[in-house]
């Protein structure tokens, strides 16, 4: 999910910057803060979620998604009951031991959009459950030897507890399921990626803040997005950029996920551009605006 995986990634920059920065050892509790970031959910029991709406298909059902490459082996397994939903996401990099997360949510969905929408309620690393951001903050301290002032102040203002979560899901004759992202709002821009419609090897990665071309030889420009603004920046590339959110979801669509404009896009204009995408291979010009369509990054879960 979007919110945590922003958060995996802040944790593991702050790994980073921690073995080389040689921060003091050891949690401050004079640094700790019972309060957490965000606004509590006015609903205690679905946590601010929209209510459900038809037959709940994925009660009591699980699924599975894996993923074998030379670099590692990712496993994803649901099991969903009624109104939970825990997530088990087992990585092995190649030649090392594996690692375990599992992620607790609150859910309701929509059986006639085909929504789901979800809320983290718990997450769990290294075997240590974390239910507030405060945990967060203590588990990191403790991991990396720095105080809990000095993990808050890395991780900003991110609340992983307090955001609602919207994905599109799709129940196939064979009863596996299709998992994706929605792009119902502005704000889902941060931490997506959007293809060219032109010419898929390009990209706009706004989850690791680059556009990338991947091509035999790969490229790739850093940028830094400025999601309030609706902008972005680098030292070779820069533009703005305007949002279409989705007008249809997976099963509107029946499955059809790929590269489809209703799925929602975002059009660029260019306000700098580097000599690579300026060439005659693809032409591309500063004050036109393109058009870049959401990836949803849907996956096929299969029905265990």
């Amino acid at each position: 999910m979007k919110a945590l995986k922003k958060i995996c990634t802040a944790l593991m920059l702050l790994a980073f910057a921690f073995v080389f920065a040689s921060c003091s050892n050891g949690s401050d509790s004079d640094d700790d803060d019972s309060s957490t970031n965000g606004k509590p959910s006015s609903d205690s029991s679905t946590n601010g979620l929209l209510p459900s709406v038809g037959e709940n298909v994925l009660a009591g059902n699980s699924y599975r998604y894996s993923q074998t490459d030379d670099k590692k082996t990712k496993t994803i397994t649901y099991v969903f009951k009624d109104g939970t939903v825990t997530e088990t996401e087992v990585k092995q990099p190649t030649g090392e031991s594996p690692k375990t997360e599992i992620t607790e949510y609150k859910y309701t969905c929509n059986a006639n959009t085909g929504l789901l929408y979800l809320n983290i309620v718990s997450w769990t690393v290294d075997g240590v459950k974390m239910t507030s951001m405060d945990d967060v903050y203590k588990y990191f301290a403790k991991d990396n030897g720095c105080t809990v002032a000095e993990a808050k102040e890395q991780l900003g203002d991110e609340n992983i507890f307090a955001e609602n979560i919207s994905k599109c899901y799709f129940v196939k004759d064979d009863g596996n399921i299709l998992l994706g992202d929605y792009f119902g709002d502005d704000k889902d821009v941060e931490g997506s990626e959007f293809v060219y419609a032109e010419n898929a090897a390009l990209r706009a990665d706004f989850d690791d803040e680059e556009i990338e071309l991947n091509v035999a030889e790969r490229d790739s420009w850093e940028i830094e997005l400025n999601a309030k603004e609706k902008t972005f920046s680098g030292g070779k590339i820069k533009g703005s950029y305007t949002v279409k959110t989705a007008t249809k979801t997976l099963k509107d669509l029946n499955g059809d996920y790929k590269l489809n404009e209703e799925n929602g896009y975002i059009t660029i204009n260019f306000a700098n551009l580097p000599d690579t995408l300026t060439s005659t291979s693809y032409n591309m010009k500063t004050g036109t605006e393109y058009k870049f369509i959401f990836d949803p990054d849907c996956d096929e879960y299969k029905k265990l």
